[in-house]
């Protein structure tokens, strides 16, 4: 017997295939299958068995797949030993098929549309359509997590396949086969379908449709369209992003995807199905034309493959049923190709949705201080992840009711190619909102019912900002008590195609971190404030405390003196000839003057210590001290009694501004609100912005009243309380110059228009304002030289703010501020007495023409400044500096 080498062994097998396939089968053991099926990156027989175990789909009796049924294309139809070993056979197909089976029997939401809500129940539902094999799931993950491409087998020229298929058809079959087997990029793999089915079918160009989009939606996209036959494999159009969408049951493809019938023409043009408007665009004409569905393992239709006009070099002028019957044999391997494909494209997307669901987690840990910034990361990630346009994140108001809803803040993010643009509109309605109301409507509807909706084509939106809304998604929020605080929206998918359920689920989970990011920012916030309201509570406590006693009794053994002797109703009064003590005294003779201490019972001593006390809480600053707050006091009592306001005025209302004047700058510390909100202090985050100062001095005013033995209004029962609380507060609260500018234009056009009525509460709480602005700013109606004085200790003030914004907060200040500009403050002077002063006090004057007095005192001291700032201007050297107005008074005679 002569030894052969392996290599003529191997040459001889070569030149023998039907003898080795004949071999194979016959002695092929399920060993030798499965290291064959391993060695080709497919699952093994024995996982197949244990994954289907307790499956009918094993059963010999199952009916025989769509590939045996056409088995012709490979065998000689009479072969024994494929008879004899037909077991082996079936089990391999049937595994084939099954494979693929069980793939889109776990993975049935992808291509049915059921409801939804069910769906939705779980977002463990996000990984279901995982379904391959757990040692190809772990492989899966590492290839994408990796980015590694897998391996394609290489392709041949279209002219070499030709050239195969003419001299061995099975090999050609084969490969094609084989080609389309490990390709898993669905945009690569339909090229390769095209290009094999125009070698295949001896036509002039191909066409592949997949099945997109939920049942009710269902849409045909083609990734690579119309492949020419003398096209080469790799296109430049596999790495385009254009595709061609056919509507469902539009056209030949549509009719075939809608009915799964098999469509064979030889006229295409004269059958009325047909849509020619791609041949007329491209001057290209359709005679022949057979058109297929592609199915999965449950029968279901996921694509629609196309050949046209059959070569005339095939000897044959059109598709002949052999034809048919081989676009059908192949077509069932694409089914197989198309859902691993698929199955890998969702993975892919499952991982990054994931990922992105995780770096959202780590965003909501980053960033807790910032609503605004939290909100606008959630956005941007659903919007980069769901492909939408627009963006929304509506919150509820905290007094929303349960029938009412009202929305608090709107935040807007624009597409991206906009720039990504977020807008937060505050208490503003969504601008959208005011010219399509049905928006409005949908999430108004959505946060009372805590629905979903998913729209497609709403009749009640039309369009928004000049857009058509071809598809919304609207979810509600939650905080963690499960309670809705606000509702979010996305618009219009990029792709035009409506939101799916995955959409639905992922923006689900988007929507539990928005609602997590609110509600830890909101208790970031409080708890911020909390520790703010803490620091602010050990300054005060620090730096003030409780009048003594012995301070008390001084005041309690002193005389007090006469009004006239004091000259207290005086609006001439000077500012500087009390002192300290003497002020307490001044404030007792007030109320005894106005009879408060009579008409509510206040308890002297109470009374005393009260006063003492105030005066202790004031700071040691150069204006805004204990003087300050007295003179105003002052002023108020003069306007009581000089212009005979005594008599128009209610006790209550008396009682509540005097106490207001005395403690409307309660712990100044020497800087404006700005300062503040600059500065990003305590109590700007503990006051907000808007009149910060004038709270805490209110809130301080509060403090002191409740104290023990201070409550001077301890007698007044607990309606009588609220109403002098209620004055007290609006009263501290109107010393803020934007609340002046606020008011004043309807306060000075009822008195331009004789409007004006003291009747009127709503007039009478205007007016109060308006004497307390013109009280705190009454040094500009005080004789020259208080006014001077006065003039100098705010520049003072002011100076060192100005300082400390150079210093600390690295920013210029304002002129006034700027200790480097001090030769502009009498121009300053004179245009803040025009602008804000002289106004006020004329318009005061209509109604009471007590009050020309203050207009004309205003007036003298404008022009003092006037003539100060021209000669300034003349000399040009500054004239006002600190601690030289006497100086000054000398050289200028004034």
């Amino acid at each position: 017997m002569t030894n052969l080498s392996l290599s003529e062994v191997e040459d001889w097998l070569d030149a023998n295939p039907e003898s080795v396939a004949d071999y194979f089968i016959r002695k092929a053991d399920i060993d030798l299958i499965n290291r064959w099926l391993m060695a080709h990156g497919f699952l093994t027989i024995r996982d197949y068995v244990s994954s289907r175990r307790g499956s009918t789909t094993l059963n010999n009796s199952e009916e025989d797949s769509p590939v045996e049924k056409n088995s012709g294309y490979f065998s000689d139809g009479g072969d024994a030993a494929n008879k004899r070993n037909s077991s082996k056979k079936a089990l391999r197909q049937d595994f084939a098929r099954s494979k693929a089976r069980t793939v889109f029997k776990r993975n049935e939401p992808l291509s049915q549309s059921a409801d939804t809500h069910t769906r939705r129940n779980s977002l463990k539902d996000m990984r279901k359509f995982l379904s391959l094999p757990s040692r190809s799931i772990h492989i899966l993950n590492l290839l994408i997590e990796s980015k590694i491409r897998l391996p394609r087998l290489p392709s041949r020229c279209m002219e070499s396949k030709r050239e195969l298929r003419d001299t061995n058809e099975r090999q050609f079959f084969l490969e094609i086969v084989e080609e389309i087997a490990h390709d898993l990029d669905v945009k690569s793999l339909s090229q390769k379908i095209i290009v094999n089915l125009c070698v295949l079918l001896d036509s002039d160009r191909a066409s592949l449709f997949l099945v997109e989009g939920p049942k009710s939606h269902q849409c045909l996209v083609s990734k690579v369209f119309d492949v020419h036959c003398g096209t080469s494999l790799l296109l430049p159009s596999v790495t385009d992003d254009s595709e061609i969408k056919v509507p469902w049951g539009k056209g030949i493809i549509g009719y075939v995807a809608e009915t799964g019938e098999t469509v064979n023409l030889i006229e295409a043009s004269e059958d009325p199905r047909y849509d020619d408007e791609v041949d007329r665009i491209r001057g290209y004409s359709t005679n022949t034309l057979l058109c297929m569905p592609i199915r999965n393992a449950d029968d279901e239709i996921i694509a629609v493959a196309q050949v046209i006009n059959k070569s005339p070099m095939s000897g044959c002028n059109r598709f002949v049923e052999e034809d048919e019957k081989l676009f059908q044999t192949y077509l069932q391997f694409c089914g197989i190709a198309l859902t691993n494909a698929q199955i890998f494209d969702l993975s892919r997307k499952e991982y990054e949705r994931n990922r992105s669901l995780l770096e959202v987690v780590h965003d909501l840990f980053e960033e807790q201080t910032s609503l605004e910034k939290v909100i606008l990361k959630i956005m941007q990630r659903a919007q980069k992840l769901l492909k939408c346009e627009r963006a929304a994140v509506l919150l509820l108001r905290e007094d929303t009711d349960d029938d009412i809803v009202k929305f608090s803040r709107t935040f807007d993010l624009t597409s991206p190619s906009q720039g990504n643009h977020v807008t937060n509109f505050g208490s503003k309605r969504w601008p959208e909102l005011q010219t399509s109301s049905g928006l409005l409507k949908i999430a108004e509807r959505v946060a009372l019912s805590g629905e979903v909706l998913n729209l497609t084509d709403p009749p009640e939106v039309q369009q928004t900002a000049g857009r058509h809304i071809s598809s919304l998604l609207c979810m509600p929020i939650r905080n963690r008590e499960n309670k809705i605080i606000g509702v979010s929206t996305i618009i219009n998918r990029s792709d035009g195609m409506p939101f799916d359920d995955y959409d639905e689920q992922l923006f689900e989970a988007f929507t539990i971190f928005c609602g997590l990011g609110i509600n830890n920012t909101l208790m970031y916030s409080e708890l911020d404030r909390a520790m703010a309201r803490q620091k602010v509570a050990f300054e005060v406590i620090s730096y003030h405390a409780t009048a003594c006693q012995d301070d008390v009794n001084k005041i309690l053994a002193a005389t007090i003196p006469e009004m006239e002797e004091l000259n207290l109703n005086s609006l001439k009064f000077d500012d500087f000839s009390l002192n300290s003590e003497q002020m307490i005294l001044a404030s007792i003779r007030i109320f005894s003057e106005l009879g408060l201490i009579s008409r509510f019972n206040i308890d002297y001593e109470a009374l005393c210590m009260f006063l003492c006390t105030v005066r202790k809480n004031y700071r040691n600053l150069p204006y805004h001290n204990w003087r300050h707050a007295f003179n105003v006091c002052q002023v108020m009592f003069a306007i009581f009694t000089k212009c005979n306001l005594k008599t128009i005025f209610s006790d209550f209302e008396m009682l509540g501004m005097i106490v207001g004047c005395l403690c409307h700058d309660l712990d100044h510390r020497g800087t404006n609100n700005s300062f503040q909100e600059k500065s990003g202090s305590a109590l700007a985050l503990l006051y907000g912005n808007k009149g910060t100062m004038e709270h805490h001095h209110f809130n301080h005013a509060v403090m002191i009243l409740t104290s023990q033995n201070k409550n001077i209004f301890s007698s007044l029962s607990s309606e009588k309380y609220s109403i002098v609380m209620n004055i007290l507060k609006q009263a501290i609260l109107a010393t803020d110059l934007s609340t002046y500018f606020q008011s004043r234009t309807k306060f000075f056009s009822l008195v331009d228009n004789s409007e004006f009525d003291w009747s009127d509460e709503d007039h009478r709480a205007l007016v109060r304002n308006m004497l307390m602005t013109a009280c705190d700013l009454a040094a500009s109606t005080k004789p020259w030289q208080v006014q001077y004085k006065i003039a100098e200790l705010v520049t003072s003030e002011f100076f060192d703010q100005g300082d400390k914004e150079k210093m600390q907060l690295k920013i210029q200040p304002q002129a006034l501020m700027d200790r480097e500009k001090k030769h502009e403050l009498p121009q300053l002077q004179y245009r803040w007495i025009d602008t804000i002063c002289l106004p006020l006090y004329r318009a005061l004057s209509k109604i009471n023409p007590r009050f020309m007095e203050m207009v004309d005192g205003a007036v003298a001291n404008r022009e003092m400044w006037a003539a100060i700032a021209a000669q300034n201007i003349s000399e040009s050297r500054p004239k006002l500096t600190n601690g030289t107005s006497e100086v000054y008074i000398k050289e200028t005679g004034v």
